[in-house]
């Protein structure tokens, strides 16, 4: 059963994990969390609860438009958090942005996200993929994949998976009891990614099926 604790991984899996970093970032935002990436790849990549697993994490960024004057300091911060992921090991995948008006952009990384998700299967060969999304549309890529043999799992904030992609996954991972060991959210902009220095890291890891003991849900 999709999500059931019983589902979780056996030992020496390889994992291809694939992050949609401005989902992640909205999750923790709404928590009022800052993110712990270390912690994250940790548990995406089951690293705590079987150490015997190994694999990938691909992290999407998209980046707020280039030559466009006020969205400069902005794209440079992002710049800087992209930097720091990069030296400490995680592969980023940027799309640059467009003006959507009212000093917003849009950067659409699902596309990359799906077409990297067949080609990455095909070169590493991972017995998991977890999609770090809520986008129902990723529902038809996720059968896909477990066409191939391949286990699927959708890491979210629950109550924001679409119900197709949730209907597809072999397993969903609940975000919400890892977002809530993390450090409150800083009043600057850019402290939700923490792009200086090593994130602080949640004191104990968060097993990725079910709530771990003594965690309280908040609404």
């Amino acid at each position: 059963m999709p999500g059931s604790p019983a589902s979780s991984l056996r030992p020496g899996q390889k994992i291809l994990a694939l992050v949609d970093e401005s989902h992640l970032l909205a999750a923790a935002r709404s928590m009022n969390k800052s993110i712990d990436w270390l912690a994250v790849r940790e548990y995406l990549l089951d690293e705590g609860e079987s150490p015997d697993n190994h694999g990938e994490i691909v992290v999407y960024v998209g980046l707020p438009p280039i030559f466009v004057p006020e969205f400069q300091e902005l794209r440079a911060r992002k710049l800087r958090f992209v930097h720091w992921l990069r030296i400490h090991g995680f592969m980023v995948v940027t799309k640059d942005g467009v003006p959507s008006g009212d000093n917003h952009y849009k950067a659409d990384v699902d596309l990359l996200m799906a077409v990297d998700a067949m080609d990455l299967v095909g070169q590493i060969n991972p017995d998991t993929v977890v999609l770090l999304t809520g986008d129902p549309d990723f529902a038809h890529l996720g059968l896909s994949l477990r066409r191939r043999g391949i286990r699927l799992e959708v890491a979210t904030v629950e109550q924001s998976i679409g119900g197709e992609l949730r209907a597809c996954a072999s397993a969903v991972l609940d975000l919400k009891p890892l977002l809530l060991r993390f450090d409150p959210l800083r009043s600057d902009s850019a402290g939700a990614n923490r792009p200086e220095g090593t994130p602080a890291r949640a004191e104990t890891p968060t097993p990725r099926y079910g709530q771990p003991d003594g965690m309280v849900e908040e609404d």
